[in-house]
């Protein structure tokens, strides 16, 4: 039986007769419409199923109605477990207005309309327009775009239901040193969420929080210290915990300060991550990632193909952080028998960036996948059991001017999850 609330009754008495007419009223289908309408717990067994698109039009249809739709309860029970990403997007453009996104849907066979193009749930009082800094279980933690951080507005959005909260700022004595905000939220274990604020104290750093329950802000714990390429303002939400970008890995100074940091928000503790270690002629190794990020509630990191061969390995982290293991490898030979212009022109290896690692189905019936950038403005699927690559989407050409030497444009992608969460 399903409890929505202890003093609301499972039969409702606030519906209107349908009909007077004698006829409806003997009406089998009529009939059945009563009954289930009449009955809270067959109503939400019947809306647990419905589109999430058609559920949104649902609520319009009686104050019951936009009242189970939208409970927090109603919502847990839609969302069990971390939800699925149905699409990824990213900015077709870095300039000083309002970006526009682009998104790559992730089933070939389903085209949808793109959710936005812009973001204009609210006017920024800056004129710059509004940028997407995280996207984390179906909602996006945005920011005026390209503005000075003391006069800087943060929110958070759900693109799915059009709703969004404006943070308060923090203190303005502290907001110069803002080094990143991220995202916590995990509609499976509580509808409210938390900002994850990272400022700059003296040499150390500091930590504050927002908290959607209270609406304000408030430090957490001691200062600390942290890797000296720490990017704060680079951050995913995986397992309770707020993950930050080490990217010395890319400035070879990663052998001194061989892991990254995560914030466990429970907890309200910084951790050190370590990377994964790599044996190669009896000489220990740490991996230098190229990729970081989460799906379906793994966590994942792709090591840097430094020595050109067309094998590397996908690792994933163990679910309490205490160690990496290999989960997958790649060949980049199954992608360039399909499609050659992966393979650079007279150099070695091969051009492409990783987009992102989407995860899908349970270990017997594994579909995971990589979506990776080509040149050409291509983006591939690689199925990461079977090795098959096809096509996914391609970009409209913008002019060479916005890609690479290697004819590549794109980073990391976002997710684009739908969700009913309440901001």
């Amino acid at each position: 039986m399903i409890k929505m609330g202890a003093k609301r009754s499972r039969t409702t008495k606030q519906l209107s007769p349908i009909s007077c007419d004698s006829e409806v009223k003997s009406s089998p289908t009529i009939a059945s419409a009563v009954k289930v309408a009449s009955s809270e717990d067959l109503l939400i067994q019947i809306l647990l199923l419905v589109p999430i698109k058609t559920l949104m039009g649902f609520k319009s249809v009686s104050k019951q109605w936009l009242y189970l739709i939208t409970d927090p309860r109603f919502i847990r029970l839609r969302y069990p477990l971390p939800p699925s990403a149905s699409a990824l997007f990213f900015p077709s453009s870095f300039c000083r207005s309002n970006p526009d996104y682009q998104f790559i849907p992730l089933d070939i066979s389903e085209v949808s309309p793109t959710p936005f193009k812009t973001l204009n749930f609210t006017r920024d009082p800056l004129g710059s327009g509004i940028s997407v800094l995280q996207s984390c279980n179906g909602l996006l933690l945005c920011a005026s775009h390209q503005a000075r951080e003391f006069n800087r507005r943060y929110y958070v959005y759900n693109p799915t239901t059009r709703q969004f909260a404006t943070l308060p700022k923090i203190r303005r004595e502290y907001s110069k040193n803002v080094l990143g905000m991220s995202l916590a939220f995990d509609p499976s274990k509580s509808p409210s969420y938390k900002v994850v604020c990272v400022r700059t104290f003296g040499k150390l750093k500091q930590i504050e929080i927002y908290s959607s329950e209270t609406q304000l802000w408030r430090v957490s714990g001691e200062p600390f210290t942290a890797p000296k390429y720490m990017e704060f303002g680079n951050s995913r939400f995986w397992n309770g915990s707020v993950h930050w970008w080490n990217n010395s890995f890319h400035n070879n100074t990663w052998r001194d300060e061989p892991y990254s940091l995560y914030f466990k928000v429970d907890e309200e503790r910084v951790e050190q991550l370590p990377m994964p270690v790599k044996h190669i002629s009896r000489v220990q190794m740490y991996l230098v990632a190229f990729y970081l990020g989460e799906s379906e509630g793994h966590w994942h990191l792709i090591e840097v193909n430094s020595d050109f061969t067309s094998l590397f390995d996908v690792y994933e982290m163990a679910i309490d952080h205490s160690g990496w293991f290999v989960k997958y490898q790649v060949d980049l030979s199954a992608i360039s028998s399909v499609f050659p212009e992966i393979i650079k022109n007279n150099r070695y290896g091969y051009a492409f960036n990783i987009i992102s690692l989407v995860r899908r189905g349970k270990e017997e019936d594994d579909e995971s996948f990589l979506v990776l950038e080509i040149p050409g403005g291509k983006f591939v699927r690689y199925n990461l059991m079977d090795k098959s690559v096809k096509k996914l989407w391609e970009s409209a050409p913008i002019g060479y001017k916005f890609y690479n030497e290697d004819g590549l444009k794109y980073g990391r992608a976002l997710p684009y999850i739908e969700s009913l969460a309440c901001v």
